[in-house]
């Protein structure tokens, strides 16, 4: 048996080993004949199956607690349990029956007894209730007490939820404070669990702040602590899926909840909030139907566990789900009626997302009623437009710019759009992930959207062309944050060419391989999850102006197409000799359906069999240009189609075919690499990978006639080696097989001597290479992500400041493919472009089929 001093002591530690303080008091706390102990043992266990969710039990060994208590003669004993009872009281819903217990026990006690009263009491008014101050004021009053009768366990406690507090009134300072300091005490006390908490919430005020690689940093950290005790925290991953889905990784968060629901048995609340979590990585990843399953459960744990707070972001994500499946309007209005009251009652973070989706589905109600509620919510909604977070300001404008086109006003859309975006640039610019900042685009896709929709409206093609760069391939223009690696991403990266050369050899030899492609997968993870964290440049994008566009395209004899799609319509503007013009080309399903068929025929001809290659060019230049290039002259044409119109064999229609011709993702990045000039003279290299069918054969032919080239074969082109030759050089050429990784871009690799070349070594290098000529096949494949934004090899160069890179987007013939790499290096070392060395290869081609296809399959990005 216990003594009362142990029994107190277990009470005070529970939420140390909450499962072994239950256990504990079961077998010793409950029978012991002194009322004092087994009401505290009872009240242990109330707590504990509390949190598990099982809400009638805990009332049960409460209040059996409490008769036990007063038996004992302690009013102290008493007071405790009462305080305990209230809250629990308050949790559950019945706040204010808890309130008047926690009131009471305030009254009847003092000293510790009375300070965690205290506390408790500042979690309901806190937490449940959202009277922040008057739960300071209590939080305060305790801490007084602590310092002078000490209690660092309940100190502790006291400053993590002052923390939470300060975060919840917007004060991140003062949070940050209490949080370092909660972690300081738990540190002394040698409470590790909560050690990882206060680095969890610490996390969780950069998450709030803004700041998403700190976030991810500290959520990594504390899931690293929380690991080492063979624990989980469930709070924990529900903000990792929160910090996910910031960024625009869905899948990653999706994963995340799918992990923790099947990780071990799960205490209602639990099961609920990941529930929640997990409806809305569905939502986002677009698993309408395991959305709408998801939340529909959610909330009715959440229900019956009086948690309405929480209940308003289940019911939000089951209405969103439902709008998307296009359920009929007006029986969603009275849910959206409904949950915008539920909202506004237990004042829910969630209400600008609430008061949006309400609108959305007003506006698609004709009636007077909807009209005004729409406008009501609208108005109110726009009010976030001033909020602590850049997603929280972005609505707010989004809601403005509802308004204005409600209102009839196309300029005060366009500027409320504008401003939305802004809000998201800021945010973007603390992100040094390309991949964050390339997916995390998908929060903008909405304004960006309205904008170039009411641009197009105005008839004015300038504006058009504005509103149409505003949104695209901004990941691509952002300035690099720095260039590296940590040492241990560094020795990661090797360590996973070392696992795919293992790969390659078990294969070979027909050996199991699990094991292998486990740890490289392992890798792969921890390395994606550390750049992640990667801290941003802090500035935006470069401003796009119209006027030095035109400047830059009449000094070249330019003509640049820009290719923009809107409500299923593909429009093209035209800017160049000195004026902008816009033209409606057609269905953009006709488009996308040209592009697959020209790839088909190029396939088709790479291999020797009757193609229609002029059928398919000609099919492109309608789908794609229609009219576009009519009065363009003999000028050179740059196209900057959309993420979905990357991958185009442009040389194949007849209006481009005998003209220099190149492509970019957006006009802003065409100026910036127009301007780009090799920093290291004029060095030239050329690296040959191994197990290419003609062998590298057009690097010794281009070596020939080019005796300053440096060429890396054979063991020497080892990935070390050709960082080292690629840093600086003037024209890099690689012949390797490339690799693309659609499941995730910057993993996809060039093969060389000692293992794949990844796009993430790239990264490190000090000064890209100038130009770039990629010869192997489909080397040019690009991933479109996020909104307007790609991902890949022959991205990434551009992003790091390559003025071109010339790639192929279709399997190519070997043979075919020397003839014109040598004619487009002929063309290069004679001083000319890209795009009048990859003309030089299509003229060279000649009327030989497999010439022609072959030609056609490289395109080049930038200049």
């Amino acid at each position: 048996m216990m003594t009362r001093g142990e029994a107190e002591e277990l009470l005070r530690t529970l939420f140390t080993d909450p499962d072994a303080a239950h256990s504990r008091a079961w077998d010793e706390l409950v029978p012991d004949p002194d009322p004092f102990v087994c009401s505290i043992g009872h009240q242990v266990i109330g707590i504990v199956v509390r949190d598990r969710g099982e809400s009638e039990d805990a009332l049960g060994h409460l209040r059996t607690a409490l008769r036990l208590a007063r038996r004992s003669l302690d009013p102290g004993r008493a007071g405790d349990v009462r305080a305990t009872l209230g809250a629990t009281l308050a949790l559950l819903g019945r706040v204010h029956e808890g309130l008047s217990h926690l009131d009471r026990a305030v009254e009847e006690l003092s000293g510790l007894p009375l300070a965690r009263a205290l506390v408790r009491r500042a979690r309901i008014l806190g937490f449940v209730l959202a009277r922040y101050e008057d739960g300071m004021a209590d939080l305060r009053r305790a801490r007084a007490i602590f310092a002078h009768e000490g209690d660092q366990v309940w100190e502790a406690r006291a400053r993590n939820l002052e923390g939470l507090a300060h975060v919840s009134v917007g004060d991140l300072g003062a949070a940050t404070s209490a949080f370092e300091e909660f972690g300081r005490l738990s540190a002394s006390l040698g409470d590790r669990w909560a050690e990882a908490t206060s680095v969890h919430n610490l996390g969780w005020v950069a998450q709030v702040a803004d700041d998403l690689p700190v976030a991810l940093a500290r959520y990594a950290e504390a899931g690293a602590r929380y690991d080492a005790l063979a624990m989980t925290s469930v709070d924990l991953v529900t903000d990792q899926c929160d910090a996910f889905l910031a960024g625009g990784l869905a899948r990653d968060a999706l994963t995340v909840a799918e992990q923790a629901l099947a990780a071990r048995p799960l205490h209602l609340p639990e099961r609920a909030d990941l529930l929640v979590s997990l409806a809305d990585a569905a939502l986002a990843a677009g698993d309408v139907e395991r959305a709408v399953t998801a939340a529909d459960e959610a909330s009715r744990l959440l229900r019956g566990q009086g948690r309405d707070a929480h209940r308003v972001r289940a019911d939000l994500l089951a209405l969103s789900g439902r709008v998307r499946q296009g359920r009929t309007s007006s029986p969603l209005l009275r849910r959206a009626e409904r949950l915008v009251e539920q909202a506004r009652a237990v004042r829910a973070l969630e209400l600008p997302q609430v008061l949006m989706l309400g609108a959305r589905i007003a506006r698609s109600v004709r009636s007077a009623r909807a009209a005004a509620l729409a406008e009501a919510w609208l108005a109110e909604a726009a009010s976030f437009r001033h909020a602590r977070t850049s997603a929280e300001r972005a609505l707010g404008w989004l809601a403005q710019a509802w308004r204005a086109e409600l209102a009839g006003d196309p300029g005060a859309v366009l500027r409320a759009c504008d401003r939305g975006l802004a809000a998201l640039d800021e945010q973007r610019a603390t992100l040094g992930s390309q991949e964050l900042m390339a997916v995390s685009s998908g929060h903008g896709a909405e304004l960006a959207e309205l904008g170039a929709r009411t641009a197009l409206a105005s008839r004015d093609a300038r504006r058009l062309l504005r509103w149409s760069e505003r949104w695209r391939a901004t990941a691509l223009a952002a300035p690099p944050a720095s260039s590296g690696h940590d040492p241990q991403t560094v020795a990661d990266l090797a360590a996973l060419r070392t696992q795919h050369k293992r790969l390659a050899e078990a294969r070979a030899a027909g050996e199991p391989t699990d094991r292998t492609e486990a740890r490289a997968a392992r890798l792969e993870q921890g390395v994606r999850q550390r750049l992640l964290q990667a801290r941003g440049s802090g500035t935006g994008v470069f401003a796009f102006d119209v006027g030095e566009l035109l400047t830059a395209l009449a000094e070249d004899d330019t003509v640049l197409v820009e290719l923009t799609e809107l409500d299923g319509l593909l429009h093209a503007v035209v800017a160049g000799r000195g004026r902008v013009r816009h033209l409606v080309v057609g269905e953009a399903a006709a488009a996308a359906a040209a592009v697959d068929f020209s790839l088909f025929t190029l396939r088709q001809a790479a291999r020797g069999r009757r193609a229609q290659i002029d059928a398919a060019g000609a099919r492109l230049q309608r789908a794609l240009f229609g009219t576009a290039l009519d009065g363009a002259g003999e000028s050179r044409v740059v196209v900057s189609g959309t993420s979905a119109l990357q991958g185009v064999p442009w040389g194949l229609l007849p209006d481009l075919a005998h003209r220099p011709v190149t492509s970019t993702p957006s006009a802003r990045l065409w100026l910036r690499a127009r301007a780009a000039q090799p920093v290291a003279g004029d060095r030239r290299v050329m690296v040959v990978g191994p197990g290419l069918g003609s062998g590298g054969a057009e690097v010794p032919a281009v070596a020939a006639e080019d005796p300053r080239a440096e060429v890396l074969d054979g063991d020497a082109a080892t990935v070390v080696a050709a960082l080292g030759a690629l840093d600086g050089a003037a024209l890099a050429h690689v012949a390797a097989h490339g690799h693309f990784r659609e499941d995730s871009p910057l993993f996809s690799s060039l093969t060389l001597a000692d293992g794949p070349l990844l796009v993430h070594d790239l990264q490190r290098l000090d000064r890209p290479p100038h130009r770039v000529v990629l010869s192997a096949c489909e080397s040019g494949v690009l991933q479109p992500v996020g909104d307007q934004e790609l991902l890949g090899l022959a991205a990434a160069l551009l992003s790091m400041g390559t003025a071109g890179v010339v790639s192929s987007l279709a399997e190519v013939d070997d043979a075919a493919t020397v003839d014109v790499m040598v004619a487009l290096h002929a063309r290069l070392r004679e001083g000319g472009g890209l795009g009048d060395a990859l003309l030089a290869a299509r003229e060279a081609a000649g009327t030989d089929p497999v010439l022609t296809a072959t030609a056609a399959s490289f395109t080049v990005l930038g200049t």
